[in-house]
């Protein structure tokens, strides 16, 4: 069970950054913005760039690639979707289908579809109480709970935390009472990038770099904010968790006792197929938007 608590916290540490990057744009900019893992992915070929054709350590080079797609992020905004603004919700989405694609496009024309990985020789993994956690799961974890401890003292104890907050609720209001709506919406583009920047530096650390990584993870993403309620950041983080402990439960829990109590089998052991690990947290979602439809989070609308 500790080692499915140690997979399980690493999932959702990973998953946490980019929901709640996404769902910060989607609460000032209203609509779904699927090139938004696409920044995982230039941050991880960031960091590979600058570290092996540039020749920097890790930690330097995991620095300037965050800072390059934080930069991008607001680049993809004055380029594309600032002069869609007035459009309506489907023609940014397509172009944010489209936005991603090339961006996909670009790594595979440049590395190729072979992945690549860190070499970053942080040691064995630790044993603890018979399980095993490595310490690049222990950085993951950690640095997304600095992150996310980061992020709540900007939203809450800043100015323009504050503001984000305003322009979010009601931007046409947040205007009028003097807040420059239009630095907000670069201030969350950035943030939202970078912030996606570091989960995808943090998942090619635990995993590997290739092209697809972004697109690989932007289900369970969605899945997550729309779990906690889209436009709210505590709820993505909620909804992460949610989702990073039911794949890895769902997959270590012993079916069989509720399975005879129904009289669906006789066998002592019943246990979910591993091909199956990514329909589990979805069947929660499902559960949850039955049962709450506007998200854990979310209020009920008359």
């Amino acid at each position: 069970m500790l080692q499915i608590v140690f997979d399980s916290l690493t999932r959702a540490a990973e998953l946490s950054l980019m929901a709640v990057g996404l769902t910060m744009v989607y609460s000032l900019l209203r609509f779904p913005n699927f090139a938004h893992v696409e920044s995982a992915t230039i941050g991880a070929y960031a960091a590979l760039f600058f570290s092996t054709t540039l020749g920097l350590a890790f930690l330097p080079a995991a620095v300037l690639a965050i800072l390059l797609t934080a930069v991008l992020g607001v680049v993809f905004d004055k380029l594309v979707f600032g002069h869609l603004r007035d459009r309506s919700d489907i023609i940014l989405m397509i172009a944010s289908f489209a936005l991603g694609i090339g961006i996909r496009q670009v790594f595979l024309l440049f590395w190729g579809p072979r992945p690549h990985f860190f070499s970053v020789g942080w040691g064995s993994a630790l044993s603890i109480g018979g399980a095993h956690i490595t310490p690049v799961q222990i950085g993951v974890i950690v640095t997304a709970v600095v992150c996310m401890l980061l992020f709540h003292l900007l939203l809450n104890r800043t100015r323009m935390g504050i503001a984000m907050r305003a322009s979010a609720d009601n931007s046409v209001l947040a205007e009028a009472s003097g807040i420059r709506t239009e630095r907000i919406v670069t201030a969350v583009w950035l943030l939202g990038s970078g912030m996606a920047g570091v989960a995808g530096v943090l998942l090619a650390l635990d995993t590997q770099i290739q092209p697809n990584m972004g697109v690989a993870v932007i289900i369970p993403v969605f899945g997550a904010a729309i779990m906690g309620r889209i436009g709210n950041p505590y709820g993505a983080m909620a909804g992460a968790l949610i989702f990073g402990f039911a794949e890895n439960f769902g997959l270590g829990i012993n079916w069989a006792p509720l399975l005879q109590t129904v009289g669906l089998t006789s066998a002592d052991f019943a246990f979910i197929p591993a091909g199956y690990k990514e329909a589990v947290p979805f069947a929660v979602l499902i559960v949850v938007l039955i049962w709450r439809p506007q998200g854990l989070f979310g209020r009920v609308t008359r």
